[in-house]
């Protein structure tokens, strides 16, 4: 039978100020999932927490977990850091009550994220007309529905699961848009259709004599071929 899941998205302000929604959120709907917008490890995007029940979690490293980003907070003041401090300090709340919520990370690896991203940073919201800033968004958001597709077609604990969603809802707005299995005609106008340089014919070819990180990934995720 296949699930009908209910998705409740949450953001989280990238500013020194933290912002509590994501982690007010885990203890108001108990969810079975949580989708967390962080880099997939090894191409897989389970949390190994998941496969152990709530009285054989790691407890020690989960506290040492949360001290790391309280202390990160107070070298960098970084909001963010805050924000997941108490969002999993709440989720250890959830386990320690037998709630054993499931955690997948589903962004991109690592090493794609940050590829470009001083650059992007500096030149934000103007990155978002140069077509090559939009292949990174693409990719990476290609790789988030590719996720939780696979997410959605192997879990089978309940026929409605509740899922937290984590994404920025910029990502998570595209990424619904990939879950409804588009066209890749349909895919092509959603991301580049404004850009006239380039066309389904040389994108390809453009990336590679620009970006080989970009390239590589581009060969291995993208729809459009």
């Amino acid at each position: 039978m296949k699930i009908k899941p209910i998705f409740h998205q949450f953001n989280c302000r990238e500013t020194q100020r933290a912002d509590y929604r994501q982690a007010r959120a885990v203890l108001r709907y108990k969810p079975d999932i949580i989708i967390f917008e962080l880099p997939e490890k090894n191409g897989k995007s389970e949390s190994p927490y998941n496969r152990l029940p709530c009285d054989k979690k790691p407890k020690k490293e989960i506290k040492l977990q949360i001290k790391n980003l309280v202390n990160e907070y107070k070298k960098s003041k970084d909001g963010v850091a805050l924000s997941d401090a108490k969002t999993w300090e709440n989720i250890s709340r959830l386990w320690s009550t037998g709630v054993n919520t499931e955690l997948f990370f589903v962004d991109a690896p690592k090493e794609f994220r940050q590829e470009l991203h001083e650059i992007w940073s500096g030149c934000y919201p103007c990155a978002m007309n140069n077509w090559l800033w939009w292949v990174q968004i693409y990719l990476r958001e290609r790789i988030m529905a590719n996720h939780i597709q696979n997410i959605l077609s192997t879990y089978k604990k309940k026929d409605a699961p509740v899922i937290l969603v984590f994404l920025q809802s910029f990502h998570w707005t595209h990424v619904k848009y990939l879950l409804s299995n588009p066209s890749k005609e349909d895919i092509y106008r959603y991301y580049f259709g404004k850009f006239w340089k380039i066309n389904k014919k040389n994108i390809k070819g453009k990336i590679k004599d620009i970006n080989k990180m970009f390239y590589k990934y581009w060969i291995k995720y993208s729809d459009i071929k």
